[in-house]
């Protein structure tokens, strides 16, 4: 057992921190049976573990629990210890109810007060236990530095990842990440059936043919490539298969050497200190451009220029490519189609915010799953479904859809742990729907380190902010969302979240022009009636108020404020009570 004198302040200390992943989910479902097994994991494994490994438990901590060790070595041997020994005990259960520790680890000086621990390393190991794949263990640089060639496991460097709240990224190596059950859907990658819209990205060339950028070509390259790579459903082909080529021929044609849908090439002219970049994507199998562009910018910010030319082409092109692949699934006979065509079907559906529609939307992702189980997007779309069904007003028992939502969400985090929609859905439905805000920024978090390029992460995570409170960040991270994905027809759920961040930062003018704009692109969209109406009550613009709130009514003549008021997410009972007042105040039903 390790010896901590009381005298003693501080000392250099490996720090395991440790919880159960999708707790809350569990004890939804099963309550009883989720903390008898809980329990009897702290009692009959982790505490003896521990202690067999000369290490202490400073403290347990509802779903999981802190513990501390005099070496790296002796902290990673117990993780992995108390993760086999978790894993071979939960074998025989019910897979949706097998408990399943998430564990962070790092070393570092740690505070010594009393029966606790305080310092850097205690919320270096939470943060990155919130990171962690469920199973496995997720250590700092620092840590691994010290078990590296020591002990014999299987890792992964991770590369610096954000931990909410610290300023500076973190290296982390990922250790021992289970093997995937084979009887499970989630055996095989579900890109093996799932047809997937293919890109290559060729190297930009100078407008004088002289090379002379060619530095500036292949970081601009690397950077559009490695924020494509980072979409999901989009398969990005890598650098080493289009250097060679010679771009001076079509872009179909090079396209089809390389066994791509999409193309994109671009132009680079050079005059002083200035720089233009012009931009091309191209449609291989019709040989049409589908988008053309130029951006310009200076030699003296070169490297912020590399990441502004990468953002906005990722974030143009990527509604380009879905869009074309929409309109080829819509002439697709229903036979041919796969889960991915379905998918595009149902997502179009979706958005239309038209009731008759919106069950046709429910069909297709159904048929998305059907086809393809293993296919995270499907499940991801349809838990949103769930989610604008209670939004809209269309949910005849919002208790069920809620549960049906997070179902979902979880079952395509778990196909896909790093899917960045997966988990900023489930981060929306944590607060949208259940208001349990700090376990939905962890989700956004998760989805953000996955994909820093994913539009509906920053966006989704805006909302979450909102609804705290935290009014500057979620107007940061709702306009850079719009940022990412500028050319988005959905654009209108982009403008909706800034227009809440905006009510949020009590900017009732900034408020009213988002979501003016918002339900003037889709005038069905409720929620962002709904707080068109209270900002413009907070402005004292009752004749405008009551126009929108009759608007509302107009498409949801059921509407009460009473029914709505359970299903309100602000996280503040002051800001809730004056938002509700406020549809009131503008003529809306009690």
């Amino acid at each position: 057992m390790l010896s901590m004198a009381q005298t003693l302040d501080r000392s250099v200390l490996a720090v395991l921190c440790a919880d159960v992943a999708d707790y809350s989910r569990m004890m939804d479902t099963a309550e009883e049976e989720t903390h008898k097994q809980l329990m009897w994991l702290l009692a009959a494994v982790v505490t003896p573990v521990v202690e067999n490994h000369e290490g202490r438990i400073v403290k347990f901590t509802g779903d999981g629990f802190l513990a501390c060790f005099g070496d790296a070595v002796s902290s990673v041997n117990c993780a992995l210890r108390i993760q086999e020994f978790t894993r071979q005990s939960q074998m025989k259960r019910d897979p949706e109810r097998r408990i399943q520790f998430r564990i962070g680890a790092t070393i570092d000086s740690v505070i010594i007060e009393d029966n606790d621990i305080f310092g850097i390393a205690v919320n270096t190991a939470s943060r990155l236990q919130q990171m962690a794949t469920p199973g496995a263990i997720l250590v700092s640089s620092d840590l691994f530095s010290q078990i590296n060639g020591q002990l014999n496991i299987p890792s992964r460097d991770c590369g610096r990842i954000r931990l909410k709240n610290f300023h500076s990224p973190t290296h982390a190596f990922l250790i021992n990440a289970p093997r995937t059950d084979p009887n499970r859907s989630i055996a095989k990658p579900y890109r093996k059936k799932t047809r997937l819209p293919t890109i290559a990205v060729f190297p930009f060339s100078a407008f004088d043919g002289s090379g002379g950028d060619d530095y500036f070509s292949q970081g601009l390259m690397d950077g559009i490539i490695g924020a494509l790579s980072s979409l999901r459903d989009i398969m990005t082909i890598n650098r080493g298969s289009t250097i060679d080529y010679n771009v001076r021929e079509a872009p179909a044609i090079l396209g089809k050497r390389l066994g791509a849908n999409y193309v994109l090439t671009g132009v680079i002219g050079r005059s002083g200190d200035e720089i233009r970049v012009t931009c091309s994507l191209t449609d291989v199998r019709s040989g049409s451009v589908l988008w053309s562009d130029h951006m310009d910018g200076t030699l003296s910010s070169i490297f912020d220029m590399q990441d502004s030319i990468a953002t906005k082409v990722v974030g143009t092109i990527a509604p380009h490519v879905r869009e074309a692949e929409l309109a080829r699934a819509v002439m697709k006979r229903p036979e041919n189609m796969d889960a991915y065509d379905l998918l595009l079907q149902g997502i179009d559906l979706l958005y239309r915010m038209d009731s008759e529609q919106f069950i046709r939307a429910r069909k297709f992702l159904d048929s998305a799953i059907e086809t393809d189980s293993r296919y995270p997007p499907a499940y991801a779309y349809a838990s949103l479904w769930h989610i604008f069904n209670i939004g809209q007003g269309w949910s005849a028992d919002p208790t069920s859809d809620s549960y049906q939502a997070w179902k979902l969400a979880s079952a395509a985090v778990d196909r896909d742990a790093s899917n960045s929609l997966a988990l900023a859905i489930c981060g929306h439905v944590k607060s949208y729907l259940f208001h349990e805000y700090a376990a939905a920024t962890s989700y956004f978090e998760r989805a953000i380190n996955c994909s820093p390029s994913h539009a509906w992460a920053w966006a989704l995570s805006s909302g979450t902010y909102a609804y705290m409170g935290d009014a500057k960040e979620a107007v940061e991270r709702a306009e850079r969302g719009i940022a990412l994905s500028p050319a988005d027809r959905h654009a209108f759920y982009y403008l909706s979240f800034l227009g809440l961040a905006h009510y949020a930062g009590e900017s009732y003018e900034a408020a009213v022009d988002c979501d003016r704009k918002a339900v003037g692109q889709n005038p069905h969209f409720r929620a962002g009636l709904r707080v068109l109406i209270a900002s413009l009550v907070a402005l004292g613009r009752l004749d405008e108020a009551k126009d929108a709130a009759r608007a509302l009514l107009a498409e949801q003549p059921s509407f009460r404020v009473s029914v709505y008021a359970p299903q309100c997410p602000w996280w503040d009972d002051e800001v809730r009570t004056t938002f509700l007042r406020r549809l009131i105040d503008a003529g809306l039903p009690e």
